[in-house]
């Protein structure tokens, strides 16, 4: 049986209604890119009141703004893939998939905060996949934390994309709930 190299990563995703398996190929002197929460609540360890689906009395729960910094040259655009690590059917994007246009040459960016339970997205954000939804719930791009306070992790993944390759990916701890 064999195994993938170090810096080889496997994940599936849905983009634009078709299933693709990316291998994404980082070389030994790779950069992960800097991602950081611009609102402080956002800590990383436990997920902000109120932030939880609105199933658990979430409060216009959203995505934290981000700062991303330390992108790759050539990257032309930004895909966020949301996570619930603890829950097998909502991981690789369960909680939604959106990618995020860069101004050409661009090597950081301030990405703004999605709104969950909607399909709507501000301006610059594309939904790519829409969160997986139980039977009879309304669907969006993302769908908050939504353990019922379960201790859940959750995670995003940040990939820098130009045409059909990821050039670096880095995830990052949202926090549990």
């Amino acid at each position: 049986m064999h195994q993938l190299p170090k810096g080889i990563s496997m994940k599936f995703f849905t983009l634009k209604s078709v299933t693709v398996l990316a291998t994404v190929a980082l070389s030994a002197n790779a950069f992960a890119m800097d991602v950081k929460f611009n609102d402080a609540a956002w800590d990383g360890k436990k997920v902000p009141e109120g932030q939880q689906c609105l199933n658990y009395n979430g409060k216009s729960p959203a995505t934290p703004s981000m700062t991303v910094s330390n992108i790759p040259t050539g990257a032309e655009s930004l895909v966020f893939v949301y996570n619930d690590v603890s829950n097998k059917r909502m991981q690789h994007g369960g909680h939604g998939i959106m990618e995020f246009a860069l101004p050409e040459g661009a090597t950081s960016a301030e990405v703004p905060r999605v709104f969950g339970h909607t399909y709507e997205v501000p301006v610059g954000i594309e939904m790519v996949a829409e969160y997986r939804n139980r039977k009879g719930e309304a669907g969006g791009a993302y769908k908050p934390p939504c353990s019922g306070g379960k201790n859940h992790l959750y995670t995003v993944d940040v990939q820098a994309w130009q045409g059909d390759s990821v050039l670096a990916e880095t995830t990052v701890e949202m926090g549990r709930y």
